[in-house]
């Protein structure tokens, strides 16, 4: 049980920052969707991402909850953390350096700039330094009855996902390795001692 948690522990620490990249970019996309061609595109990015780190994590928690040895545990976690690094390793093999370049390039500075937000701390009255199609400067508080029906929709996504990953995933994850450790054989036992051998044919 103590390797199933150390294991999940360090493969959800290195999960962490990639699925809490992917929800920066779901929120930049809904906040600021004026910004694309189809914010529904740069959000699903962001979505995609969160879900991949996820579904990683949850693979990995069932994997080592099913090995029965020390090693096995520690060879499927090697396994998975290499499949999660797999992007790293294919962009850090590429040859290409003006691609490279492009990815690589600082876009915050010009690009990327939080110009809105939803924070209860702004007034409404307070004004972004962008301007909208008529010249105006667009509000720097964006409420969510000022959205389209769209973005409306991806914002509540984004928001279940943003509260299942602050209240559960940050905190708790690797902790249903030990539940998980604990539970499963007596739940086994118990159907086990509930079968009746001679309702079996």
């Amino acid at each position: 049980m103590f390797a199933r948690f150390i294991c999940a522990t360090i493969l959800h620490l290195s999960c962490v920052d990639e699925v809490n990249a992917g929800l920066n970019m779901m929120k930049y996309a809904v906040n600021h969707s004026y910004k694309f061609n189809s914010f529904w595109f740069a959000f699903l990015s962001g979505m995609f991402q969160y879900t991949q780190c996820l579904c990683v994590e949850l693979a990995n928690i069932g994997v080592i909850c099913a090995a029965t040895d020390t090693i096995s545990i520690v060879f499927n976690f090697i396994a998975l953390a290499i499949i999660i690094d797999f992007d790293d390793y294919v962009f850090g093999s590429l040859k290409n350096e003006s691609f490279k370049g492009l990815i690589e390039r600082d876009f915050t500075k010009n690009v990327l700039v939080i110009n809105h937000t939803t924070s209860k701390k702004c007034k409404v009255t307070e004004l972004s330094t962008v301007r909208d199609e008529q010249g105006e400067l667009r509000p720097l508080k964006l409420r969510f009855c000022a959205r389209s029906i769209p973005n409306m929709f991806l914002y509540v996504v984004y928001k279940i996902l943003r509260t299942f990953y602050v209240s559960t995933f940050f905190y708790f994850f690797p902790f249903t390795t030990v539940v998980l450790s604990t539970l499963l054989p007596l739940a086994w036992r118990t159907f086990a001692a509930n079968i009746d051998p001679n309702s079996c044919s």
